[in-house]
């Protein structure tokens, strides 16, 4: 295979894995009302998605060095579609929940497998942008569930608007074992060679490594607060139904392709292959659309579709730069377990911003204070990234 057709595989493998995973996002609000849930419960349904991600992900990533990327992605994508279009048959809450955990298992296995093929297949001098593209498929997926789910659930019902996000990343599954070849440059290791989880103290405790993971935990936070509680600020704020709430998150996700792609460009051409001035500009970014939406009811609701374009931007289009600059530092070695590792505290992050909105949601019967909340998350990694001394040297790049 050549490596752009490989990028596009692996960037519709992100995108309908993603899809299917986090499909209960624009059905926030139908899972609300179905359900009789109230606004902190409905920020459970996400946390219980990456909280299988987050259990799996070193074991996910030591799964692509062991066996490449083509069987581990395809096996992760199977089990994210079977699971969640289980979860359309749960007759509890409890049931739905347990099997979105096991859906996050295999959507855990999503960005080791995908960030190690733009590894292997791209150039240093390539590899922000393609990775940049890879991680857009998280945006694209969650444009299309936006789009197209809540009409669905509008017109058959929440569980078989899931039922369908379910068999799409299932039919992406068969689609990767059919057709995905691993690089021919790619070298796998003898046995005895094989790194381990032990083997990485020494990456981690060098110096700034433990701040960079810092910073994914508080941008996956926001991220994931967004992706959680949009469609619901969205409706309530400005009046507006389900599906025209849910289509100002497809906005959202617009912008973070935006920034995904646009992040890994600026990246490559213009700061020499550095990832952290994108990441700081992004967070940049995010502060201010965040800051924007807490104003509420006062923004009017023309002007919050451009916000909604600048806060995706922050909230989703750093992860492209993140996962490029953890594969980075593990280098040729330890690019899948430091992808991992990031995942980790990204998704450790999501673990923590749904049910922190929610909370204060529900407290304060407002959505500001969560706004704030992320402002001043997305200002403080803007703060101290540039800070740091460089992460990874790579000929005459310094990181």
């Amino acid at each position: 295979m050549k490596r752009w057709a490989v990028l596009t595989l692996v960037t519709a493998a992100h995108a309908l894995g993603s899809l299917s995973a986090l499909a209960v996002a624009p059905l926030a609000p139908f899972l609300l009302d179905g359900l009789g849930l109230t606004r902190v419960e409905v920020g459970l349904f996400l946390p219980a998605v990456y909280l299988g991600g987050v259990v799996m992900s070193l074991p996910a990533g030591w799964l692509t060095e062991r066996f490449g990327v083509g069987r581990p992605l395809a096996v992760g994508l199977a089990l994210t579609g079977v699971t969640v279009a289980l979860a359309a048959l749960a007759p509890v809450v409890t049931g739905l929940l347990a099997l979105l955990v096991l859906a996050g298992f295999g959507f855990s296995i999503l960005n080791p497998t995908t960030g190690r093929a733009v590894y292997d297949w791209f150039p240093a001098r390539e590899r922000g942008l393609a990775m940049g593209i890879k991680q857009a498929g998280l945006t694209i997926g969650g444009i299309v569930s936006a789009l197209a789910l809540p009409p669905i659930a509008a017109a058959l019902g929440w569980r078989i608007a899931l039922a369908v996000a379910g068999a799409v990343s299932l039919g992406c599954a068969l689609l990767v074992a059919a057709i995905y070849g691993e690089a021919p440059a790619r070298v796998v290791p003898a046995p005895g060679a094989r790194p381990r989880l032990t083997d990485l103290a020494p990456v981690v405790r060098r110096p700034g490594v433990a701040i960079v993971l810092a910073c994914g935990l508080a941008l996956g936070t926001a991220q994931s607060a967004v992706l959680a509680y949009l469609v619901l600020f969205a409706r309530d704020t400005f009046g507006l139904s389900s599906v025209d709430a849910a289509r100002l998150l497809a906005v959202a996700h617009l912008g973070g392709v935006a920034g995904r792609l646009g992040w890994g460009a600026v990246s490559d051409r213009f700061f020499g292959g550095r990832r952290r001035p994108g990441l700081t500009l992004n967070a940049l970014v995010g502060a201010a659309g965040f800051a924007l939406f807490a104003l509420g009811g006062a923004l009017p609701p023309l002007v919050a579709i451009a916000v909604a374009f600048v806060a995706g931007m922050g909230a989703f289009g750093w992860v492209g730069l993140y996962f490029a600059l953890m594969a980075e530092i593990g280098g040729a070695r330890f690019a899948g377990l430091m992808t991992g590792l990031g995942v980790i505290f990204a998704w450790g992050g999501v673990l923590l911003g749904p049910p922190l909105f929610g909370a204060l949601a529900q407290a304060t019967d407002s959505y500001r204070a969560g706004w704030f909340v992320l402002t001043g998350l997305a200002l403080a990694v803007a703060a101290v990234l540039p800070r740091l001394q460089p992460l990874v040297q790579r000929h005459q790049i310094r990181e």
